[in-house]
């Protein structure tokens, strides 16, 4: 008898006493016949906290960090060798964007290689560098000669957004170099303008958006800072959603929510983020060991200590107590890549079993 001939009940028993998300993945991919026996038992949640995706060396088999295990993991990705930028979306749908020039992209769950069909996704143009995106169920909001795309049709004007951010219906675009977010219901077409805080001064060098359930965090850095932020910014989102929600739409009409609404903070309470070049993760601060409140996280390559042709990455804790930067002591830094062939930067995800399992690719 071979593994996958084992029986249904067995398999089931096995599956019910692992309770580590990372355990309960590996033991589905083990064979068909192990994932359809478990497909029915309920899913160990992964920690609220953001995976990393690593640039690849265009092998199959493509590296992640999970940060809440401090561990490096292998998936098999077919499409990886093929492609030249793979990104994770900004919300919790756990999928990845593979993208080559001048080819169809494809929208990936990393932990089944299923693809979604709700989207006509060869209608996509070729990718460009520095490119950003998210989905919901009915739009994608995508930068490329820039603006909104639902259902393969540009809904907006060609704005440079430095990222974009799905949640609850509504997908958050902030414009590059400038602290100005745009919010889009995905429903009704409707658009919202949040302009920028009317207390920022100073050439502006970084700027990130940050969502919760609750609230959104802007991140700024001004030219001169030594730091990786010099300002944040809050807002209560809920009054976004309501300000939206009652503009009664129709072609051309807009809102907006004035300037003096953010207000500067000194930190961001319990809560924790994690940046990369596109996005932002918030999380809470007391679900993970060694995360710590307060402090934004983000990922610094650096050449290898013994061949300064290889690539080493290191996790940055910013720590806006004290304002003080410490690089964390993580197996991360273990991983190592060509410097000649990473060709894209690390980028957070949510990793999500209970996210779209639809058809799987033919």
């Amino acid at each position: 008898m071979c593994w996958s001939e084992l029986l249904p009940e067995l398999l089931v028993a096995i599956a019910e006493k692992l309770t580590e998300p990372g355990a309960y993945l590996r033991f589905r991919c083990v064979c068909s016949s192990w994932r359809s026996a478990t497909q029915s038992l309920p899913i160990p949640p992964f920690p609220k906290i953001p995976w990393l995706i690593l640039p690849s060396d265009h092998s199959s088999l493509h590296h992640f960090y999970s940060f809440s295990e401090d561990r490096l993991y292998q998936l098999l990705l077919p499409e990886a060798p093929y492609c030249d930028l793979l990104l994770g979306s900004s919300s919790s749908s756990g999928l990845l964007l593979f993208a080559r020039k001048d080819f169809p992209c494809q929208l990936v769950h990393p932990f089944t290689n299923r693809r979604i069909h709700h989207m006509d996704y060869s209608m996509f143009p070729s990718i460009l560098d520095n490119v950003c995106w998210d989905h919901s169920s009915s739009m994608v909001g995508w930068r490329y000669k820039p603006g909104v795309i639902r259902d393969g049709h540009r809904l907006t004007g060609r704005y440079d957004f430095k990222s974009m951010t799905y949640c609850d219906n509504f997908i958050y675009a902030l414009l590059d170099k400038v602290p100005e977010v745009r919010v889009y219901d995905s429903r009704f077409e409707k658009k919202l303008t949040i302009n920028p805080p009317i207390t920022l001064t100073g050439d502006i060098h970084t700027v990130d958006l940050a969502l919760s359930p609750d609230e959104l965090f802007l991140l700024v850095r001004v030219d001169g800072c030594d730091l990786p932020y010099s300002h944040i910014f809050w807002l209560d989102r809920h009054k976004v959603v309501a300000e939206l929600s009652g503009i009664r739409w129709y072609h051309g009409v807009v809102g907006q929510v004035a300037g003096e609404e953010w207000k500067e903070v000194s930190g961001i309470r319990n809560f924790a983020i994690f940046v990369d070049f596109m996005h932002c993760f918030v999380v809470e601060a007391g679900c993970a060991t060694g995360l710590k409140k307060n402090c934004i996280y983000s990922v610094l390559p650096k050449p290898s200590h013994h061949n300064p042709t290889l690539q080493n990455f290191y996790i940055q804790q910013f720590d806006l107590d004290d304002k003080s930067c410490q690089i964390l002591e993580r197996k991360l830094s273990q991983y190592e890549i060509s410097a000649s062939t990473c060709t894209y930067e690390p980028s957070w995800f949510m990793p999500n079993l209970n996210s779209y399992l639809g058809p799987k690719r033919p």
